[in-house]
């Protein structure tokens, strides 16, 4: 008589996507938020956040650049990535996703192109040589800065900005879509995600905004502009309520309304993770940098808004790490949970997700280095920028 032995396998005992995910999802939600942040004077028109629209825009450009590489990390096969791109379903978020983090960044560079124009001409003009050429080639051949390109490049810039509004907001949008509808996933699927994604992620590029301010801009006076740090404070406070609230809708509804798995996956939240998710999480990282934010007198104790700030940071990627390594400890059939304790090297290991934030790092500095994002003279003083670098490059051109 045959004996056979069957292995049963429990799906609670695996966890599917690793720590790269969470940072992946992070990166991209600071994109978003950073580039609707250079909307609001790009698109909108409002000065106060003019000294910083540059910096936001090159934020969002960098972070999107290194937010992908994750995803290419958590592929069994990472060199097979560019599969990707021709096999299209057009049911899948995912590979919606491959096409909006495609197209995106393109925006994005054109719409740098046109923004940051009039300081490439400037640039040109007073180069020579092959800088020249370079210069002369991303300003789009035209190195006048009069108020007529002036008005041209504002111009074009707010459309494209205006187009990438819809577009940041999909290329985050859809990671928490993603996660939406997957129905053997209790905490994940419901349509509130997307939209809890998307205000989280304007906590996180708002509090990152508020750090890359404090160190890289300063105003006439060579001090940090806290006007503009302040302005930064009040959108803190509104993204968090935001946040705060549709985490209480969600946990809310969920719990009162639903059947039995989101009703039994509550409390494994606020319970056996309730140190993560409830004092780290929402008090120390939310709550805390709300009250400190909200209040003046508080927030002009400027060391402690500034480390508020980055508790922010870390609070909304504890979140995503909660919502999606959590979300694949709870198990769709059997009994038990799933551990999950990432490595420290490998490809899906911590030290993936640190160097991937220092490929930002590398990025942003090369782009802050290369790009004129600092504020341009008004239109009224270009007429004379224009003179002047017109001079220049008659001069120039005489030199070599």
């Amino acid at each position: 008589m045959d004996t056979h032995i069957i292995e049963l396998i429990s799906t609670a005992t695996h966890v599917q996507w690793s720590v790269t995910i969470p940072q992946y999802f992070f990166f991209t939600g600071v994109s978003a938020a950073a580039f609707l942040i250079s909307s609001l004077t790009y698109v909108f028109d409002n000065k106060t956040y003019e000294p910083i629209a540059g910096l936001s825009l090159i934020v969002a450009f960098t972070v999107l650049l290194a937010a992908p590489l994750n995803l290419i990390a958590d592929l069994a096969q990472p060199g097979r990535f560019y599969s990707l791109f021709y096999h299209l379903h057009a049911t899948s978020p995912m590979s919606w996703g491959v096409f909006l983090l495609t197209s995106y960044p393109i925006l994005i560079s054109l719409e740098m192109l046109f923004v940051f124009r009039a300081g490439f001409a400037r640039r040109a003009a007073k180069s020579t040589g092959i800088l020249r050429s370079i210069y002369t080639l991303v300003a789009l051949g035209n190195i006048e800065v009069t108020p007529a390109t002036h008005e041209r490049d504002h111009r074009v810039g707010r459309i494209l900005g205006t187009i990438g509004i819809p577009a940041a907001l999909a290329v985050h949008g859809y990671t928490g879509y993603i996660l939406g509808v997957v129905r053997a996933r209790a905490l994940w699927h419901t349509s509130l995600m997307p939209v809890i994604f998307l205000i989280s992620a304007m906590v996180s590029g708002v509090a990152l905004m508020i750090w890359l301010t404090a160190l890289m801009v300063r105003d006439k006076n060579g001090k940090i502009p806290w006007n503009i740090l302040d302005g930064l404070g009040i959108l803190l406070v509104w993204s968090i309520v935001g946040d705060l609230t549709l985490r209480l809708l969600w946990y809310s509804i969920g719990f009162a309304y639903s059947f039995g798995i989101f009703q039994d996956a509550l409390p494994y939240v606020f319970k056996t993770h309730f140190t993560e998710s409830v004092v780290l999480e929402m008090g120390l990282c939310l709550s805390f940098p709300l009250v400190v934010s909200l209040f003046g007198p508080l927030r002009r104790i400027r060391p402690l808004f500034l480390f508020t700030s980055l508790l922010a940071i870390c609070g909304v990627w504890l979140f995503r790490w909660d919502t999606v390594i959590g979300g694949q400890e709870f198990p769709k059939i059997s009994a038990g949970l799933a551990e999950y304790v990432p490595a420290l090297w490998g490809q899906t290991g911590i030290m993936e997700v640190i160097s991937n934030w220092a490929i930002w790092i590398v990025f942003f500095i090369g782009l802050t280095w290369i790009m004129p994002w600092k504020s341009e003279p008004t239109a009224e003083s270009d007429l004379t920028s224009g003179i002047n670098i017109e001079s220049a490059a008659v001069t120039a051109k005489g030199a070599m």
